[in-house]
């Protein structure tokens, strides 16, 4: 009787209940839903200016309807899923703008003092918006990749396996920045690229795609700016070795955008009468 009691006592320590189990990232994703927000007329119109600049002027009003809705249902998906992953606080158009002036002022005090500064000496709403929106979603993709479940990891292998050639990656690169008449020598390895990529992207795109002596001309915020790589230190990587960065190039192939338009099913916008 003794002994069939322990038996009993361990098995219920063994059994994990099904409701104590942890959903995977994409069970997560999928149960995030309910959610509703209203587009007054201020922020319509502020996506329907990105929409009429990305179909180049064409002039179809019903094609700029729809691409104008799909564009602020995609903002807001991201930006309520970027909430609900801790990574970015509840969105609204309005604090977008405030967040934007103390971001302008932030620079123009850090110019005053002489102190360096990355992108545009100051925004308007909307270079604000891509960037903020850009940069969500490099967060949001990193998070999901550092957290891939099972089901993840088997597309991400697979993705890796027809791109294998793909990842035989630069470890290190030395490269050259001329500004202002003066050379600087760098060294990066290809774990720091995620970082510049916030940064600086189009130094961080150069740098991965680049190959020695290569040269490059570009306008950094008001800097005029020539790198040059120097050398190139390549090594050959697998998938546990680059898991991070291959699921997070995985995710950015298009499955991210699969994630998020399931969230936009889940949590549809509203439009205010005009």
């Amino acid at each position: 009787m003794l002994s069939l009691a322990v038996v009993i006592v361990l098995g219920g320590f063994l059994i994990i209940p099904d409701e104590e189990a942890q959903p995977s990232i994409t069970d997560e994703i999928f149960s995030y839903s309910g959610y509703t927000r209203v587009i007054e007329k201020q922020e319509y119109d502020f996506y329907e200016y990105l929409a009429q600049r990305e179909m180049d002027d064409i002039s179809d009003s019903k094609l700029l309807a729809q691409n104008t809705k799909e564009l602020a249902q995609t903002a807001n998906a991201q930006f309520y899923l970027g909430n609900k992953l801790g990574l970015h606080e509840p969105y609204s158009f309005e604090n977008m703008q405030v967040q934007m002036k103390l971001e302008n002022a932030r620079r123009k005090i850090s110019q005053e003092k002489g102190q360096a500064i990355y992108g545009p000496e100051s925004f308007d709403i909307y270079r604000y918006y891509q960037y903020v929106f850009s940069n969500l979603e490099v967060d949001i993709i990193d998070y999901i990749a550092r957290h891939a479940d099972e089901s993840m990891d088997k597309k991400a292998r697979l993705y890796f396996e027809e791109n294998k050639d793909k990842y035989d990656h630069p470890e290190q690169i030395v490269y050259l920045i001329t500004e202002n008449g003066e050379e600087e020598e760098h060294t990066i390895d290809w774990r720091q690229l995620s970082s510049l990529e916030k940064a600086d992207s189009e130094l961080a795109q150069f740098l991965r795609e680049g190959g020695e002596y290569q040269q490059f001309s570009y306008n950094f915020g008001s800097i005029k700016r020539n790198v040059k790589i120097h050398s190139v230190t390549y090594m050959k990587t697998d998938f546990e070795h680059q898991k991070n960065l291959i699921v997070s190039d995985f995710l950015r192939s298009g499955y991210y955008k699969e994630l998020l338009k399931e969230v936009e099913m889940n949590n549809p916008i509203v439009f205010a009468e005009k």
